[in-house]
């Protein structure tokens, strides 16, 4: 092998094994160091979007609800093991993760497979999430109940809440996260397209469909007053139309079907399922005489 020299045709001098280790050390440093830095960031900035996503949910659980400073509110968790065919449904205190918590385990023909009142802070292994229920109480009296769903959007998944009173009729819905275009299939997320699920009970919900058809404009403008109020009541006109369009179509948004499908289809899957699992679940996690 020929020398090794400098671009000027001097020789140049061997490599000193010690700098060579000094480099490689001062690399081996930085990196230590940076990593140790990305990580605290990421931990504390993990923290902090866990924490503001909780505070984001109480105050949509209690604005879909309308619930008082004196509510309770309890968190059931949904899970499936496909290898037994069956569900399991973790109960506790929303927010407080220091409460205990209550399992249960169902079949998926509805038949109680296993009960724990002071199960682990951590569901088992394997399981797939089915999402999650908020059941309302206040001053001991069920208030009602919100609906965590997810649903295949044009770009990708829509997950929202979806609030149902004591009766089961829709009060709400509200959309959390979303990659909808913006102008398009965002506009899924504007109070004005929820509002078309109000007042729908459990069978129109089950019935309900999209059309492409122009919204009256009368209902629009009912819609908005309705998005706009902030009172207990809801405006006259809302009130009035409610019930002549309440067994039609949602409307789609303009050039947005897509979108308006994968909510509503949603919205549809998540009422669907819990009408038929809560009367088994009712009485296993509720007080007596709760769920009526």
């Amino acid at each position: 092998m020929s020398e090794l020299v400098h671009i000027d045709g001097a020789p140049r001098p061997k490599a000193d094994p010690k700098v060579i280790a000094g480099i490689a050390m001062n690399l081996a440093l930085v990196c230590a160091v940076s990593a140790i830095v990305l990580g605290g960031v990421y931990v504390g900035t993990e923290r902090y979007q866990r924490m503001a996503r909780l505070e984001g949910e109480r105050t949509a659980v209690g604005a879909l609800l309308q619930l008082g400073p004196g509510s309770e509110v309890t968190e059931v968790e949904q899970y499936l093991d496909a290898a037994k065919n069956e569900v399991l449904y973790r109960a506790r205190e929303y927010g407080n993760e220091a409460a205990p918590v209550r399992a249960r385990v169902f079949s998926l023909s509805g038949e109680l497979r296993g009960s724990n009142d002071d199960a682990g802070a951590e569901p088992p292994a394997g399981l797939e999430p089915l999402g999650r229920m908020f059941v309302a109480r206040e001053n001991g009296a069920l208030a009602g109940f919100v609906l965590e769903g997810e649903s295949r959007g044009y770009k990708n998944r829509i997950r929202f809440f979806v609030a149902l009173d004591s009766s089961l009729a829709v009060q709400g819905v509200r959309v959390l996260e979303h990659e909808e275009d913006p102008g398009l299939g965002a506009e899924i997320a504007t109070p004005v397209f929820r509002a078309q699920f109000t007042g729908r009970t459990p069978d129109e919900i089950a019935a309900i469909g999209v059309t492409r058809d122009p919204m009256p404009e009368d209902w629009h403008a009912a819609l908005a007053a309705y998005a706009s109020s902030t009172g207990a009541e809801a405006p006259a006109e809302w009130r009035t139309l409610v019930q002549r369009e309440r067994g039609k179509p949602i409307y789609a948004i303009t050039g947005a079907t897509i979108s308006s499908r994968a909510l509503t289809r949603g919205v549809k899957g998540a009422v669907d399922h819990f009408r038929r699992r809560w009367s088994l679940l009712a009485p296993q996690l509720e007080p007596a005489g709760a769920a009526k």
